[in-house]
């Protein structure tokens, strides 16, 4: 089984577990179960997947799993609860196959402990909705993107970067050591909805970009704000991991969106043609 099919399992069972608390009405329960997925999002996010999996191999087979003494030592009440949460469900689970979701969930907060992530982790959890995506590099232009994608070693699990002020999704397949990059429309539809909301009527404005980036180092949004540049309405996006920004076009941005959307539905109408096709052969 792939590491990326046993997240996507301890994924599965975590969510219905929430399911559960949910509809009988275990609010406290309910939130923990939310947090526990949420330490598998802060890996994928981060690119950590293949280190995850290298993590689990040294991990030592053991009738009840163990937790990480770097967590026990932290003072982060919330991870601990977690914890205690999945120990208990462990102990009460029958189901072989669950109790491998469960050992996987407690191995995912030990992990970030035992990395000394979890006070990043807890930083992208509670922000993750207010912040833009997260990516975890940028380079000006594609060659140099490329450029270091082909000269690591070990490049990260799929992951976000940045090129120039575009998105791209880079990926990795451990098991061939392919890898390689593509355009990721991440940031159109918050434009899209910014700009329904409504364009404030006085942004800060400046004559040239090189004006808006200045201002924008000592200015960080929080994390969009509209700008404006030689007459221009751009999107101002704070990258706070990369201690950037980047500036977005709204009108190009949003023509660029309405073709990506016009693309996605013309390919999903000829799979669904394709689709009848081979079902009337």
């Amino acid at each position: 089984m792939s590491i990326y099919h046993s997240l996507h399992s301890a994924f599965l069972f975590a969510a219905s577990r929430r399911h559960a608390a949910e509809f009988e009405g275990r609010k406290e329960e309910q939130r923990l179960w939310i947090q526990v997925n949420a330490y598998r999002d802060f890996i994928m996010a981060t690119g950590q997947v293949y280190l995850f999996e290298d993590y689990l191999k040294g991990v030592a087979p053991m009738p009840s799993p163990q937790v990480s003494t770097a967590l026990e030592a932290h003072q982060d009440t919330i991870s601990q609860r977690v914890m205690a949460l999945l120990l208990k469900t462990f102990d009460e689970t029958p189901v072989p196959e669950q109790k491998q979701s469960v050992s996987l969930l407690i191995s995912q907060v030990n992990f970030i402990a035992d990395t000394g992530q979890l006070e990043a982790c807890e930083d992208y959890i509670n922000n993750r909705l207010g912040h833009a995506p997260l990516a975890i590099a940028h380079f000006t232009t594609r060659e140099k993107a490329e450029a270091w994608l082909k000269g690591l070693e070990e490049p990260p699990s799929s992951v976000l970067i940045l090129i120039g002020d575009e998105y791209h999704q880079m990926w990795h397949d451990r098991k061939d050591n392919t890898r390689g990059m593509y355009r990721e429309y991440m940031l159109e539809p918050y434009v899209e909805g910014l700009v329904a909301e409504g364009i404030p009527p006085n942004p800060p404005s400046f004559k040239t970009r090189a004006e808006a980036e200045a201002w924008l180092e000592n200015h960080p949004t929080a994390p969009f704000e509209f700008v404006s540049i030689a007459g221009e309405h751009y999107l101002a996006v704070h990258h706070q991991r990369l201690k950037r920004h980047t500036l977005h076009h709204v009108a190009s941005t949003l023509t660029q969106w309405e073709e990506r959307k016009r693309a996605v539905e013309r390919e999903e109408a000829q799979n669904a043609v394709v689709e009848a096709e081979g079902e009337n052969e």
